[in-house]
Parts: C-alpha cells; structure tokens; sequence
C-alpha cells in the first residue's frame, strides 16, 4: 500500500486517521493492519497499539477468540499479542523506551 498523504489530507478533515486492517493468511497471527494518520502531522502509525483499543473487539468477536496476536505491517513493522477483555484491552510485546517521565500533585 502506498497512499497518497496529499490527497487524503485534502479529502476530509474531520477524522483522525485510516485504518485498513484484513485477516492474515498465515498462522504466525491472527490479523493485520496499519493506520494512517496524515491529519495528526504523521504519515503512518509507528507501532503504538493504539488502533489496539478498538481492533482487539472487532478480531475477538469475528475470530471468536480472546487472545489474539497481531501484525502491523507499516515501513517500522511490529507484532503484538492482544487480550480482548470485555471493558480492556491487555497488550503484550516488544517495546522501546522513548520518554520516561513522573508526575507530581502540586
């Protein structure tokens, strides 16, 4: 997939992002995806599992399975278990480290 950031910036301008997301055809995980996200002032979603939130229910309910292992198949590519859990979504994998930070009630 090679979209046109242009063009889809200047089609809409009250969303947030694109998903395009399809069952995989092979056993190593349960389905794929990626997001795309021009109008936030970043092409493409780098593997935050965020789409998470929302793709955990819809893959549980359509494969009938609770835990499921994902693939985001963007230019940075990353795989993902997820646990749809009814009001959470758990998810497990690989990360790195990029802020770290606390806060502090003043």
């Amino acid at each position: 997939m090679t979209p046109d950031f242009m063009a889809l910036v200047k089609s809409y301008d009250n969303i947030h992002g694109v998903l395009v997301t399809a069952q995989s055809d092979t056993t190593d995980y349960d389905f794929c995806y990626r997001y795309f996200w021009p109008w936030a002032g970043t092409n493409e979603d780098p593997v935050t599992g965020g789409v998470q939130t929302f793709l955990a229910k819809y893959w549980a309910e359509k494969l009938n399975k609770n835990t499921l292992k994902a693939f985001q198949s963007s230019a940075r590519t990353g795989f993902m278990t997820v646990e749809y859990k009814g009001d959470s979504v758990l998810i497990f994998g690989q990360a790195v480290i990029v802020l770290e930070g606390n806060f502090k009630n003043y």
